[in-house]
């Protein structure tokens, strides 16, 4: 055995790639051997487009492992400017632009600049035969997107809540739900992640209200990790705010609950296999860890579901991973109420985060998709 080259494309400062980076180390020195590790920052590929004409790293045969580019904000600045280059406005200086803890700043241009970056990363790669990517740029630009990933998913008969267009206006959006006698809806940045920008709305009550992690503060909106109650002027201005910068609609799903909470599960799916599944519970209706929701042990909860319904539900979760071209995906599923139907939520490019997860043999994710990539290249 010998050891591939790796190229990393991150923020080299940060947790995720430092954790990923040090159960590299350890597996290959497990394996006798040290791999050549290259780490090109993101903040070097985004003012680039993601072209990577001189950039010697991708020269040489490697394979390419790119981590979220989030949680730094100078790559959150490029990232912005990108997508203001893909828009044709070069009227702001995003360069220049203070940080401010929680703002949501232009999610839509962001995501726009993602993509441009990502598109050109894809034809970077075409260029580049002997470069291996663990996932397709174009697959992560779409899984980026709700809407695009639940058209794709329901076009191969994978169960997604149903949705609906997002009309222009809070008042339309409204009056749509109570045609459609529709009592809980997910109104979500069609961009966002972990539950950022989102408003759980009950159109159906007089008035109508929503519980939502956005808050506004002098005029704009910030994420925060304590969920709000609103109504009046105050949905209907998040609700503006999230339809402008593009909205995912899909119907609230009554969820099944274990130990009286709500519940949803992260099944993380490796190189076609169900690898690793966490489950998520909460009072709230949202099941996000950083918003309040824990971690259930896995055994207990698994007991709890229907063996049928659970072999059910993770075929669809292998189905939705196969979809896209990826070594990992984290698929997020919703068991009904009676467990008699599932759904497929999302499906997260970068849903491995878990750095205290282990499997039965004391593997943590990362390990798991380090282990099962070398061995699926031969190494």
């Amino acid at each position: 055995m010998s050891p591939p080259r790796y190229v990393a494309i991150c923020n080299p400062d940060g947790k995720r790639w430092q954790a990923y980076a040090r159960e590299l180390a350890g597996w290959w020195r497990e394996q006798g051997l040290a791999p050549e590790v290259e780490v090109v920052p993101w903040k070097s590929i985004v003012p680039r487009d993601g072209f990577l004409d001189g950039m010697p790293a991708f020269d040489q045969p490697a394979i390419v492992r790119g981590e979220s580019p989030g949680r730094d904000f100078e790559v959150t600045k490029l990232l912005l400017a990108a997508g203001a280059r893909e828009a044709g406005d070069v009227s702001t200086d995003w360069s220049s632009l203070p940080y401010q803890k929680g703002k949501l700043i232009r999610p839509g241009l962001l995501h726009r600049g993602f993509c441009r970056v990502l598109r050109g990363l894809r034809e970077a790669f075409d260029a580049r035969p002997q470069l291996t990517p663990l996932a397709c740029p174009r697959a992560v630009a779409e899984l980026f997107d709700k809407n695009a990933t639940a058209a794709r998913l329901t076009a191969a008969s994978i169960p997604c809540p149903p949705s609906l267009a997002p009309p222009a206006t809070p008042d339309e959006l409204l009056a749509e739900l109570r045609k459609r006698r529709c009592s809980t809806a997910y109104v979500k940045l069609a961009t966002g992640s972990s539950a950022t920008g989102t408003a759980v709305v009950h159109a159906l009550d007089d008035p109508a209200w929503a519980i939502t992690t956005m808050v506004r503060i002098d005029g704009d909106f910030y994420n925060t990790r304590r969920l709000r109650r609103v109504s009046g002027d105050d949905l209907t201005d998040a609700l503006a705010f999230i339809l402008a910068e593009g909205a995912c609609v899909q119907e609230g799903i009554p969820m099944a609950q274990l130990d009286g909470q709500n519940f949803d599960v992260r099944v993380v799916v490796i190189h076609g296999q169900p690898a690793f599944t966490v489950f998520r519970l909460s009072s709230a209706p949202m099941t996000n860890l950083h918003l309040g929701g824990r971690r259930g042990e896995t055994a207990a909860c698994r007991a709890a579901i229907p063996t049928r319904a659970w072999l059910d539900a993770i075929d669809h979760c292998v189905a939705a991973a196969a979809q896209y071209p990826c070594a990992m995906v984290g698929v997020d599923l919703l068991f009904e109420r009676g467990f008699l139907n599932h759904y497929i939520l999302e499906v997260n490019a970068f849903g491995d985060w878990f750095p205290d997860l282990t499997d039965e043999q004391g593997r943590t994710v990362h390990r798991v998709e380090i282990e099962m990539t070398a061995r699926r290249l031969g190494c």
